[in-house]
Protein backbone atom coordinates (compact mmCIF):
# COMPACT_ATOMS: atom_id res chain seq x y z
CA UNK A 1 0.00 0.00 0.00
CA UNK A 2 1.10 3.35 -0.96
CA UNK A 3 2.60 5.61 2.02
CA UNK A 4 1.02 9.11 1.95
CA UNK A 5 2.07 12.11 4.15
CA UNK A 6 -0.63 14.61 4.66
CA UNK A 7 0.57 18.34 5.17
CA UNK A 8 -1.98 20.51 7.09
CA UNK A 9 -0.68 23.24 9.83
CA UNK A 10 -3.70 22.17 11.88
CA UNK A 11 -4.12 18.82 14.46
CA UNK A 12 -6.72 17.36 11.62
CA UNK A 13 -6.18 14.09 14.10
CA UNK A 14 -7.69 16.54 17.32
CA UNK A 15 -11.30 18.00 16.48
CA UNK A 16 -11.15 19.94 20.22
CA UNK A 17 -8.30 22.04 18.68
CA UNK A 18 -10.38 23.24 15.05
CA UNK A 19 -11.04 26.88 16.24
CA UNK A 20 -14.99 27.90 15.17
CA UNK A 21 -13.57 30.49 12.81
CA UNK A 22 -11.71 27.89 10.90
CA UNK A 23 -13.84 25.15 11.24
CA UNK A 24 -14.91 24.42 7.66
CA UNK A 25 -11.43 24.89 6.00
CA UNK A 26 -10.29 22.75 8.95
CA UNK A 27 -13.19 20.31 8.06
CA UNK A 28 -12.18 20.18 4.41
CA UNK A 29 -8.46 19.18 5.53
CA UNK A 30 -9.70 16.62 7.10
CA UNK A 31 -12.45 15.00 4.61
CA UNK A 32 -9.50 15.49 2.02
CA UNK A 33 -7.23 13.16 4.23
CA UNK A 34 -9.61 10.96 4.89
CA UNK A 35 -10.19 10.12 1.62
CA UNK A 36 -6.99 8.73 0.68
CA UNK A 37 -7.24 6.24 3.35
CA UNK A 38 -9.59 4.16 1.36
CA UNK A 39 -6.24 3.51 -0.98
CA UNK A 40 -3.32 4.75 1.22
CA UNK A 41 -1.57 5.00 4.52
CA UNK A 42 -1.58 8.42 5.34
CA UNK A 43 1.19 10.02 7.81
CA UNK A 44 -0.68 13.55 9.31
CA UNK A 45 1.59 15.48 9.23
CA UNK A 46 0.22 18.69 10.49
CA UNK A 47 -0.33 20.76 13.71
CA UNK A 48 2.94 22.51 12.48
CA UNK A 49 4.28 26.11 14.00
CA UNK A 50 5.26 29.09 13.20
CA UNK A 51 6.94 30.88 15.96
CA UNK A 52 9.07 34.10 15.56
CA UNK A 53 11.93 35.29 17.39
CA UNK A 54 12.29 38.29 19.97
CA UNK A 55 14.21 39.97 17.18
CA UNK A 56 12.06 38.69 14.00
CA UNK A 57 8.86 39.84 16.14
CA UNK A 58 10.17 43.32 17.26
CA UNK A 59 10.86 43.94 12.91
CA UNK A 60 7.24 42.54 12.49
CA UNK A 61 5.62 45.27 14.72
CA UNK A 62 7.85 47.83 13.17
CA UNK A 63 6.72 46.96 9.88
CA UNK A 64 2.58 46.34 11.22
CA UNK A 65 3.30 50.11 12.09
CA UNK A 66 4.64 51.72 8.65
CA UNK A 67 2.19 49.84 6.81
CA UNK A 68 -0.55 50.38 8.85
CA UNK A 69 -0.32 53.38 9.93
CA UNK A 70 1.78 55.49 7.23
CA UNK A 71 1.08 53.93 4.17
CA UNK A 72 -2.94 52.73 5.30
CA UNK A 73 -2.40 49.04 3.96
CA UNK A 74 -2.66 45.64 4.96
CA UNK A 75 0.38 43.84 6.25
CA UNK A 76 0.60 40.08 6.29
CA UNK A 77 3.54 39.37 8.90
CA UNK A 78 3.68 35.73 7.44
CA UNK A 79 3.80 36.25 3.75
CA UNK A 80 7.39 35.62 3.40
CA UNK A 81 10.16 33.33 2.81
CA UNK A 82 10.58 32.67 6.43
CA UNK A 83 7.45 30.74 6.72
CA UNK A 84 8.18 28.49 3.94
CA UNK A 85 11.63 27.72 5.33
CA UNK A 86 9.99 26.86 8.92
CA UNK A 87 7.27 24.70 7.99
CA UNK A 88 9.59 23.15 5.10
CA UNK A 89 12.25 22.13 8.25
CA UNK A 90 9.54 21.31 10.59
CA UNK A 91 8.00 18.65 7.63
CA UNK A 92 11.29 17.52 6.62
CA UNK A 93 12.47 16.78 10.45
CA UNK A 94 8.94 14.80 10.76
CA UNK A 95 9.64 12.95 7.44
CA UNK A 96 13.49 11.75 8.32
CA UNK A 97 12.36 8.86 10.99
CA UNK A 98 9.35 8.09 8.67
CA UNK A 99 9.51 8.22 5.07
CA UNK A 100 6.89 8.47 2.65
CA UNK A 101 6.47 7.72 -1.04
CA UNK A 102 4.15 10.60 -1.96
CA UNK A 103 4.07 13.98 -0.16
CA UNK A 104 0.38 16.23 -0.84
CA UNK A 105 0.79 19.57 0.59
CA UNK A 106 -2.38 21.78 0.99
CA UNK A 107 -1.42 24.61 0.03
CA UNK A 108 1.59 26.31 -1.20
CA UNK A 109 2.91 27.68 1.95
CA UNK A 110 3.59 24.11 2.88
CA UNK A 111 5.56 23.26 0.09
CA UNK A 112 7.14 26.19 -1.73
CA UNK A 113 10.38 25.52 0.17
CA UNK A 114 10.00 21.76 0.44
CA UNK A 115 13.48 19.75 -0.92
CA UNK A 116 12.45 16.54 -0.63
CA UNK A 117 13.43 13.43 -2.72
CA UNK A 118 10.17 12.03 -3.34
CA UNK A 119 7.14 13.40 -5.73
CA UNK A 120 5.55 16.69 -4.16
CA UNK A 121 1.94 17.22 -5.24
CA UNK A 122 -0.13 20.05 -4.61
CA UNK A 123 -4.11 19.39 -3.81
CA UNK A 124 -5.27 23.07 -2.93
CA UNK A 125 -8.57 25.18 -3.15
CA UNK A 126 -6.31 27.40 -5.17
CA UNK A 127 -3.40 28.95 -5.35
CA UNK A 128 -2.91 32.58 -3.63
CA UNK A 129 -2.90 35.08 -6.85
CA UNK A 130 -6.13 34.87 -7.69
CA UNK A 131 -7.70 36.23 -4.28
CA UNK A 132 -5.74 39.10 -4.65
CA UNK A 133 -7.62 42.11 -4.69
CA UNK A 134 -10.59 40.14 -5.01
CA UNK A 135 -10.95 38.70 -1.30
CA UNK A 136 -11.89 40.84 1.77
CA UNK A 137 -9.00 39.30 3.13
CA UNK A 138 -6.52 40.18 0.08
CA UNK A 139 -7.74 43.58 -0.16
CA UNK A 140 -5.50 46.73 0.20
CA UNK A 141 -2.27 44.73 0.72
CA UNK A 142 1.03 46.06 1.14
CA UNK A 143 3.60 45.38 -1.94
CA UNK A 144 5.59 43.30 0.54
CA UNK A 145 2.76 40.93 1.32
CA UNK A 146 1.80 40.48 -2.52
CA UNK A 147 4.99 39.50 -3.15
CA UNK A 148 5.24 37.04 -0.46
CA UNK A 149 1.84 35.57 -1.58
CA UNK A 150 3.04 35.16 -5.18
CA UNK A 151 6.44 33.63 -4.05
CA UNK A 152 4.57 31.21 -2.52
CA UNK A 153 3.10 30.47 -5.80
CA UNK A 154 6.29 30.46 -7.67
CA UNK A 155 8.27 28.50 -5.45
CA UNK A 156 5.48 26.17 -5.61
CA UNK A 157 5.39 25.55 -8.68
CA UNK A 158 9.32 24.53 -8.84
CA UNK A 159 8.24 22.15 -5.64
CA UNK A 160 5.68 20.26 -7.23
CA UNK A 161 5.48 17.41 -9.88
CA UNK A 162 1.53 17.68 -10.12
CA UNK A 163 -1.80 20.09 -8.87
CA UNK A 164 -4.85 18.88 -7.71
CA UNK A 165 -7.87 21.86 -7.62
CA UNK A 166 -11.84 21.59 -6.98
CA UNK A 167 -12.28 23.85 -9.63
CA UNK A 168 -11.73 24.56 -13.39
CA UNK A 169 -10.86 27.95 -12.62
CA UNK A 170 -8.29 27.37 -9.86
CA UNK A 171 -6.94 24.66 -12.60
CA UNK A 172 -7.10 28.12 -15.30
CA UNK A 173 -5.55 30.53 -13.00
CA UNK A 174 -2.69 28.34 -12.83
CA UNK A 175 -1.50 27.23 -16.02
CA UNK A 176 -2.43 30.57 -16.86
CA UNK A 177 -0.23 32.77 -14.16
CA UNK A 178 2.44 29.94 -13.96
CA UNK A 179 3.06 28.48 -17.43
CA UNK A 180 1.76 25.03 -15.25
CA UNK A 181 1.25 22.45 -18.05
CA UNK A 182 -2.37 21.60 -18.05
CA UNK A 183 -1.22 17.91 -18.44
CA UNK A 184 0.15 18.17 -14.81
CA UNK A 185 -3.32 19.63 -13.50
CA UNK A 186 -6.32 17.64 -12.22
CA UNK A 187 -9.80 18.56 -11.00
CA UNK A 188 -11.14 16.82 -8.59
CA UNK A 189 -14.10 18.21 -7.07
CA UNK A 190 -14.10 18.55 -3.40
CA UNK A 191 -17.43 16.92 -1.76
CA UNK A 192 -20.28 17.66 1.41
CA UNK A 193 -19.00 18.84 4.68
CA UNK A 194 -21.37 16.89 6.49
CA UNK A 195 -21.26 14.64 9.50
CA UNK A 196 -24.15 12.48 8.22
CA UNK A 197 -25.36 12.05 5.11
CA UNK A 198 -28.93 11.57 4.40
CA UNK A 199 -30.16 8.53 3.03
CA UNK A 200 -31.60 7.96 -0.38
CA UNK A 201 -35.02 7.36 1.26
CA UNK A 202 -34.77 10.49 3.56
CA UNK A 203 -33.94 12.86 0.80
CA UNK A 204 -36.46 11.67 -1.67
CA UNK A 205 -39.14 11.83 1.10
CA UNK A 206 -38.53 15.29 1.63
CA UNK A 207 -38.43 16.58 -1.55
CA UNK A 208 -41.85 14.87 -1.88
CA UNK A 209 -43.30 16.61 0.82
CA UNK A 210 -42.27 20.59 -0.24
CA UNK A 211 -44.42 22.62 -0.33
CA UNK A 212 -46.69 23.33 -3.24
CA UNK A 213 -48.19 26.34 -2.18
CA UNK A 214 -44.88 28.30 -1.58
CA UNK A 215 -41.61 28.83 -2.52
CA UNK A 216 -39.14 28.35 0.02
CA UNK A 217 -35.81 29.74 -1.02
CA UNK A 218 -32.57 28.98 1.54
CA UNK A 219 -29.60 31.63 1.47
CA UNK A 220 -26.62 30.29 3.52
CA UNK A 221 -23.54 32.95 3.87
CA UNK A 222 -21.47 34.80 6.72
CA UNK A 223 -20.04 37.45 4.87
CA UNK A 224 -23.26 39.05 3.57
CA UNK A 225 -21.89 41.14 0.59
CA UNK A 226 -19.57 38.42 -0.82
CA UNK A 227 -22.38 36.53 -0.89
CA UNK A 228 -24.79 38.19 -2.05
CA UNK A 229 -27.33 38.42 0.28
CA UNK A 230 -28.72 41.47 -1.07
CA UNK A 231 -29.55 39.48 -4.20
CA UNK A 232 -31.04 37.57 -2.71
CA UNK A 233 -33.99 38.96 -0.90
CA UNK A 234 -34.19 40.74 -4.68
CA UNK A 235 -35.03 38.03 -6.42
CA UNK A 236 -37.41 36.14 -3.43
CA UNK A 237 -38.96 40.06 -3.47
CA UNK A 238 -39.32 39.95 -7.59
CA UNK A 239 -40.93 36.35 -7.68
CA UNK A 240 -43.48 37.54 -4.95
CA UNK A 241 -44.47 40.83 -6.98
CA UNK A 242 -44.50 37.78 -10.37
CA UNK A 243 -47.22 36.07 -7.91
CA UNK A 244 -45.28 33.12 -6.69
CA UNK A 245 -46.15 33.07 -2.87
CA UNK A 246 -42.16 32.91 -1.87
CA UNK A 247 -40.53 32.90 1.39
CA UNK A 248 -36.48 33.42 2.09
CA UNK A 249 -34.61 32.04 4.72
CA UNK A 250 -31.18 33.77 5.70
CA UNK A 251 -28.39 31.73 8.13
CA UNK A 252 -25.03 33.43 8.59
CA UNK A 253 -24.59 36.88 9.62
CA UNK A 254 -25.63 39.65 10.22
CA UNK A 255 -28.66 41.34 8.34
CA UNK A 256 -30.01 44.46 7.54
CA UNK A 257 -32.50 45.82 9.62
CA UNK A 258 -34.52 46.76 6.54
CA UNK A 259 -34.31 43.13 5.35
CA UNK A 260 -35.01 42.06 8.59
CA UNK A 261 -38.45 43.90 8.64
CA UNK A 262 -39.41 42.10 4.99
CA UNK A 263 -42.46 40.10 5.49
CA UNK A 264 -41.05 37.72 3.21
CA UNK A 265 -37.66 37.29 4.97
CA UNK A 266 -36.76 35.13 7.79
CA UNK A 267 -33.39 35.81 8.99
CA UNK A 268 -32.09 32.55 11.81
CA UNK A 269 -28.88 34.00 12.40
CA UNK A 270 -25.42 32.22 12.97
CA UNK A 271 -25.75 28.15 12.69
CA UNK A 272 -22.91 25.88 14.40
CA UNK A 273 -23.56 23.80 11.74
CA UNK A 274 -20.79 21.37 12.94
CA UNK A 275 -22.58 21.06 16.24
CA UNK A 276 -24.74 17.98 16.60
CA UNK A 277 -27.75 20.42 16.98
CA UNK A 278 -26.91 22.88 14.33
CA UNK A 279 -26.24 20.21 11.88
CA UNK A 280 -29.80 19.35 12.64
CA UNK A 281 -31.23 22.37 12.15
CA UNK A 282 -29.59 22.69 8.95
CA UNK A 283 -31.00 19.38 7.94
CA UNK A 284 -34.54 20.13 8.37
CA UNK A 285 -33.85 23.39 6.01
CA UNK A 286 -32.31 22.00 3.56
CA UNK A 287 -34.99 19.57 3.42
CA UNK A 288 -37.88 21.95 3.18
CA UNK A 289 -36.27 24.50 1.21
CA UNK A 290 -36.66 24.33 -2.88
CA UNK A 291 -33.73 26.06 -3.68
CA UNK A 292 -30.11 26.91 -2.53
CA UNK A 293 -29.52 30.42 -3.31
CA UNK A 294 -26.10 31.62 -3.46
CA UNK A 295 -25.44 34.61 -6.07
CA UNK A 296 -21.91 35.52 -4.49
CA UNK A 297 -19.32 38.08 -5.75
CA UNK A 298 -16.45 36.01 -5.57
CA UNK A 299 -16.64 31.75 -4.00
CA UNK A 300 -13.38 29.45 -4.61
CA UNK A 301 -15.53 26.84 -4.20
CA UNK A 302 -18.40 26.52 -2.02
CA UNK A 303 -19.05 23.38 0.07
CA UNK A 304 -22.63 24.37 0.70
CA UNK A 305 -23.66 23.68 -2.67
CA UNK A 306 -22.55 20.31 -2.43
CA UNK A 307 -24.56 19.95 0.99
CA UNK A 308 -27.40 21.14 -0.32
CA UNK A 309 -27.61 18.74 -3.59
CA UNK A 310 -26.93 16.11 -0.91
CA UNK A 311 -30.08 16.98 0.11
CA UNK A 312 -31.56 16.95 -3.23
CA UNK A 313 -31.66 21.25 -3.16
CA UNK A 314 -30.48 22.37 -6.75
CA UNK A 315 -28.62 25.23 -6.87
CA UNK A 316 -29.30 29.20 -8.04
CA UNK A 317 -25.95 30.99 -7.90
CA UNK A 318 -24.29 32.98 -9.74
CA UNK A 319 -21.00 31.82 -12.75
CA UNK A 320 -18.33 33.25 -10.65
CA UNK A 321 -14.75 30.86 -9.91
CA UNK A 322 -15.38 27.44 -8.34
CA UNK A 323 -19.22 27.53 -8.70
CA UNK A 324 -19.56 26.87 -12.38
CA UNK A 325 -17.97 23.47 -11.67
CA UNK A 326 -20.09 22.00 -9.10
CA UNK A 327 -23.42 23.08 -10.61
CA UNK A 328 -24.20 21.99 -13.97
CA UNK A 329 -26.88 23.85 -15.67
CA UNK A 330 -30.04 21.81 -15.43
CA UNK A 331 -28.47 19.29 -13.78
CA UNK A 332 -28.42 20.19 -10.14
CA UNK A 333 -29.27 23.78 -10.37
CA UNK A 334 -28.42 26.89 -12.58
CA UNK A 335 -25.64 29.60 -12.96
CA UNK A 336 -26.33 32.91 -14.08
CA UNK A 337 -23.45 36.22 -14.74
CA UNK A 338 -24.06 38.15 -11.49
CA UNK A 339 -25.50 40.75 -13.58
CA UNK A 340 -28.40 39.33 -14.37
CA UNK A 341 -29.15 36.85 -11.29
CA UNK A 342 -32.14 38.96 -10.04
CA UNK A 343 -33.92 38.81 -13.49
CA UNK A 344 -32.33 35.78 -14.61
CA UNK A 345 -33.14 33.45 -11.37
CA UNK A 346 -36.65 34.53 -11.36
CA UNK A 347 -37.73 33.76 -14.91
CA UNK A 348 -35.74 30.41 -14.15
CA UNK A 349 -37.92 29.99 -11.52
CA UNK A 350 -40.82 30.91 -13.31
CA UNK A 351 -40.83 28.25 -15.69
CA UNK A 352 -39.37 25.53 -13.57
CA UNK A 353 -42.48 25.28 -11.18
CA UNK A 354 -45.34 25.77 -14.31
CA UNK A 355 -45.10 21.95 -14.24
CA UNK A 356 -44.37 20.37 -10.42
CA UNK A 357 -42.87 17.39 -12.10
CA UNK A 358 -40.04 19.60 -13.52
CA UNK A 359 -38.58 20.55 -10.24
CA UNK A 360 -38.73 17.23 -9.15
CA UNK A 361 -36.75 15.94 -11.59
CA UNK A 362 -34.06 18.67 -10.80
CA UNK A 363 -34.38 17.90 -7.23
CA UNK A 364 -33.57 14.27 -7.58
CA UNK A 365 -31.13 14.72 -10.32
CA UNK A 366 -29.53 17.06 -7.60
CA UNK A 367 -29.11 14.31 -5.05
CA UNK A 368 -27.56 11.84 -7.89
CA UNK A 369 -25.21 14.50 -8.74
CA UNK A 370 -23.82 14.67 -5.26
CA UNK A 371 -23.80 10.39 -5.21
CA UNK A 372 -21.83 10.71 -8.67
CA UNK A 373 -19.69 13.57 -8.14
CA UNK A 374 -19.98 15.89 -5.27
CA UNK A 375 -18.97 13.30 -2.33
CA UNK A 376 -15.68 12.55 -0.67
CA UNK A 377 -15.75 9.04 -1.52
CA UNK A 378 -15.80 9.59 -5.26
CA UNK A 379 -12.47 12.45 -4.19
CA UNK A 380 -11.13 9.93 -2.82
CA UNK A 381 -11.27 7.18 -5.68
CA UNK A 382 -9.90 9.69 -8.46
CA UNK A 383 -7.24 10.57 -6.25
CA UNK A 384 -6.36 6.94 -6.38
CA UNK A 385 -6.80 6.77 -10.07
CA UNK A 386 -4.95 10.37 -10.29
CA UNK A 387 -1.73 8.89 -8.26
CA UNK A 388 -1.91 5.68 -9.60
CA UNK A 389 -1.07 6.55 -13.26
CA UNK A 390 1.29 9.08 -12.30
CA UNK A 391 3.70 7.78 -9.95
Amino acid sequence: MMKVAYLNYFDLLNPQSWTRSEYGFIYTNYNKAKSLESFAEVNYICALDYQLSPWRNRQVNVKRWWYESVCKQRYVHWATPHLGASLAKQIQERLRNDPVDLIIGSDTTLVSQLRVDVPVILWATNLFTPLLDRYPDYQNLCGETIRGFKDFDRQSVKTCQRFVFPSHWAADNAHEQYAVPRECIDVVPYGANLADEPSLERVKTAIAQRSEATLNLLFVGVDWQRKGGDLAVAMAGRLNQQGIPTQLTLVGGRVPQEVEALSYVSSVGFIDKFSEAGAMAMAELFERSHLLVLPSEAETYGNVLCEANAFGVPVLATAVDGIPTIVENDRNGRTFPRHEFVEGASRYVQELFEERDRYLNLAYQARREYEQRLNWRVAGQTMAAILGRCF
